[in-house]
């Protein structure tokens, strides 16, 4: 495993140790961050589904009461009727933050529902097709505020993988190699020195005895 380029000292040793460990937490925090994110966008995984499935059962209401209300005044009149729909709404987007990462809130505002049409020429079914229309756009934000929330925090998964696999796969395994290459270097020095310091004083009992 390559090394960080740093010379063989005690100083080195212990700056490398702390900062292992500041890795080594790192990448605890980042699993722990992965793992909410991943559970996170479980919930709003199911939770598109769900709306989603509202989603299409509404517009599916909604074209089932149009063709009855082609049905009963004719595609002329409600064509006329529908250029006078008029829904007014107002969209807000906000954001909130979760483990850092920017979510959108969506808030729909619709007025109240008055048929913007007269009843002559007109149905009920053309009503209830506005009615359902609504729905499926209150529906339609909340799936849109769920959709943009997926992707966000499924990028940020990515980032923090990424951010996994370096710290795992190159930074810390190349920490634990210097680290090992400096104790083991350390400690060969200080056998020598050792050795060194045996032999100087076996020399100087052999001088001694000699003089004797």
């Amino acid at each position: 495993m390559e090394r960080l380029p740093v010379s063989a000292t005690k100083n080195n040793l212990q700056r490398l140790r702390e900062e292992l460990a500041f890795a080594t937490a790192g990448w605890e925090l980042l699993e722990e961050k992965k793992e909410v994110l991943l559970s996170h966008i479980g919930l709003l995984q199911t939770k598109a589904r769900q709306v989603r499935t509202r989603l299409e059962a509404q517009l599916a209401a909604a074209y089932s009461r149009l063709a009855e209300a082609v049905i009963e005044a004719g595609p002329l009149a409600c064509a006329r009727a529908a250029l006078a729909v008029r829904t007014d709404e107002e969209v807000e987007v906000h954001e909130k933050s979760f483990m850092g990462v920017p979510l959108p809130l969506v808030r729909l505002s619709l007025p109240p529902l008055t048929p913007p049409y007269g009843f002559l020429g007109t149905s009920p079914a053309m009503d209830e097709t506005i009615r359902t229309l609504r729905q499926g756009l209150e529906a339609l934000a909340e799936l849109a505020e769920l959709e943009v929330s997926l992707c966000r925090l499924l990028a940020e998964v990515h980032k923090t993988v990424k951010r996994l696999n370096a710290l795992e796969n190159i930074y810390i395994p190349r920490y634990q190699a210097t680290i090992k290459y400096i104790t083991e270097t350390l400690e060969e020095k200080e056998r020598e020195f050792l050795f060194q310091l045996k032999r100087q004083k076996r020399r100087r009992q052999e001088q001694q005895h000699e003089s004797l």
